[in-house]
């Protein structure tokens, strides 16, 4: 029997629930089991977390919060439980023990809760509140009833006498808090045990006024802000490479230069992990020293969509046992790729919490579109100078496209929250095909020191 049974809740948490169970993983106390609690997730939630040891995953129609975790209870078999929302990852390696001491020496203890930290991408309003509620004192209450079952743990022995109320839709922490508290019990809310949080305990109202306050605590504590779990920082994060290949790559060609140069680019990354190259030549790969996947075998491979292809190339990533967390798609026929590109980018989307991001070339003409009747109008009517009026920006995906794994799954390369980084020089625009002829893109070399200079 467990000394602990820890109930994670889950609703389409398909991007998070990875690294809240790797982590659990990670834990120095281990005497736990992980029971699952879904609503009817309708997009990969449920298969990313069989992944991981699950004493048991229950399913369930309605949402009522405190139903939920009474349901996850009645299966479980811990003496202590843990109720740990899918989107919160513990900050280190004795999160569990560190909520699991307080019980040693009082026997009135009902129940504890950990410290929530914003991420870098929390937004201002939740970080202003995860900040102000969640303090670095531990303190022991004995009439404050505040509770919060997304970071808590609680006796067996207590619950069995107060259940959660699985009528009310929110706050059903507070009122089994308030419960307790009225039976002579007492609550303790210990600092130690952190996790982190995307988001706060009031999602939106007035977010300029919050944007005020969080910049005064950033100046009174800035790294505080700007934190990530360690599975999100750029450097622990699966980020795999995606490379297609139309047709034949004769050697000795400037595709093969090109190709030969994104592929010694990615090797470069600091950020990037394992490199694929989907190609017809199955020797291809292993003369380039990466994996490959073999396009021929892709059923309608030529015929296929961006979104298609990368979809397909995942599930066959996946299928090798690696799961990476977002895949970078890059066309190798761009010879003027700035330099470092590929790590701005996955810099981007772990620290701003982007679902996809690629880069965008920034445009301050003037475009007109045909309305679809006998009309013309126009993108922006202003004459005014350029730095009073905000630019488009021309998306030059083939440069690098990040995106996460449950955007790819739902069978789009873009999609979610959408991050932009922008490209000033115009020549990183072009493209093999599109400068006329090999001369062309010749005589621009021999204006350059190597290809991807800048």
């Amino acid at each position: 029997m467990p000394e602990i049974s820890i109930i994670v809740r889950t609703k389409n948490e398909e991007r998070w629930i990875a690294h809240c169970l790797a982590m659990l993983n990670k834990q120095d106390f281990q005497d736990f089991e992980v029971i699952l609690v879904d609503n009817n997730s309708s997009d990969h939630t449920v298969t990313v977390a069989s992944r991981y040891k699950l004493a048991a995953v229950v399913n369930i129609d309605k949402f009522l919060p405190g139903q939920a975790l009474n349901e996850g209870i009645r299966v479980s078999k811990g003496r202590f439980i843990v109720c740990l929302s899918a989107h919160c990852i513990p900050k280190g390696t004795d999160w569990l023990s560190m909520l699991r001491r307080n019980f040693d020496e009082d026997d009135k203890l009902a129940g504890v809760y950990g410290r929530q930290l914003p991420v870098s991408f929390t937004s201002a309003v939740d970080k202003r509140d995860l900040i102000t509620v969640f303090g670095q004192d531990r303190r022991m209450q004995i009439k404050d009833y505040f509770f919060h079952n997304a970071n808590s743990i609680l006796r067996r022995d207590v619950w069995e006498k107060f259940p959660f109320d699985e009528q009310v839709t929110n706050i059903e922490d507070r009122v089994w808090g308030k419960a307790v508290i009225e039976a002579g019990y007492s609550i303790v809310y210990d600092p130690d045990a952190a996790v982190y949080h995307y988001h706060g305990l009031h999602q939106g109202n007035a977010p300029e006024r919050a944007k005020g306050v969080v910049s005064i605590i950033g100046r009174v504590d800035q790294g505080l802000l700007n934190e990530l779990p360690e599975s999100l920082r750029p450097e622990h994060a699966n980020i795999a490479a995606v490379v297609p290949v139309q047709g034949e790559v004769k050697s000795g060609s400037l595709e093969e230069r090109l190709l030969v140069s994104a592929i010694a680019d990615l090797k470069q990354s600091r950020y990037v992990g394992n490199i694929y190259l989907v190609a017809a030549d199955t020797d291809l790969a292993e003369r380039l020293g990466v994996n490959g996947i073999d396009r021929s075998k892709l059923p309608g491979a030529e015929k296929m969509s961006l979104d298609e292809l990368m979809s397909e190339v995942l599930r066959l990533i996946e299928s090798r046992n690696n799961f990476p967390e977002a895949l970078l798609y890059v066309n190798y026929d761009y010879p003027f790729r700035p330099a470092g590109l590929f790590d701005d980018l996955i810099r981007d989307a772990q620290y701003k919490g982007y679902d996809t991001v690629f880069p965008g070339l920034v445009d301050f003409g003037h475009y007109w579109f045909h309305n679809g009747s006998s009309e013309f109008k126009q993108t922006d009517s202003s004459m005014k100078s350029r730095d009073q009026r905000e630019p488009i920006y021309q998306a030059l995906y083939g440069l690098g496209c990040v995106s996460s794994a449950w955007v790819i799954r739902t069978g789009k390369v873009v999609a979610g929250k959408i991050g932009i980084l922008p490209i000033q020089d115009p020549k990183s625009a072009l493209r093999l095909r599109d400068l006329g002829s090999v001369q062309i893109y010749e005589a621009l070399l021999d204006h350059h020191s190597g290809l991807g200079a800048e």
